[in-house]
């Protein structure tokens, strides 16, 4: 004999999935439209700064009173931001092969040192942590930061310094603490 809980049907999305989907469905194309044609972002990359807009949209979506305009201006904001990387960034020559010291520590030292970092970070504060992305991840500057968070830029270059030394003081315990 089954449990009355047996014939009913399986839970659907929630509420918040469904409002997801439906902005995705609604303002995808107009997002990837923005990135493309005002950033002269290309295709696939601009596919990926929508997703990354969504992502974050879920996150905060019910703080958001206006979907459309939250997401338009997410869009480029975060299209800016895939510049600022960019600029920053340079393709490696195609014989960087010949340039790596045999000495150097490879893959699996890169690794350790990425989840050493990793648990570093995750030993400061979560102001620290979103100070230092928003600097050396996103590109912010300083001033810009400042506006974010509602304070000056020299607090923020302050702040900078002081969780650089708080991230180094960790990543350095942890060190030590494997040697051991």
């Amino acid at each position: 004999m089954g449990h009355a809980d047996d014939d009913s049907p399986a839970p659907g999305p929630s509420a918040q999935a469904l409002a997801v989907e439906d902005a995705y469905r609604d303002h995808a194309e107009l997002l990837r439209e923005i990135a493309e044609r005002k950033f002269n972002i290309p295709p696939l990359d601009a596919n990926g700064v929508v997703n990354e807009v969504f992502t974050s949209f879920m996150l905060r979506q019910e703080s958001i009173r206006n979907p459309r305009q939250w997401l338009i201006g997410a869009v480029c904001h975060a299209s800016r931001a895939y510049w600022r990387t960019a600029a920053r960034t340079t393709p490696l020559p195609a014989d960087v092969g010949e340039y790596v010291h045999p000495d150097s520590r490879g893959l699996e030292g890169r690794i350790v040192d990425g989840v050493t970092m990793a648990k570093a970070l995750s030993q400061v504060g979560p102001k620290c942590r979103e100070t230092l992305r928003m600097y050396y991840a996103e590109g912010y500057s300083a001033a810009e930061i400042a506006t974010r968070l509602g304070t000056t830029s020299g607090y923020v270059m302050q702040m900078l310094h002081t969780c650089r030394k708080k991230v180094r003081k960790a990543y350095d315990d942890l060190l030590k603490d494997g040697k051991r």
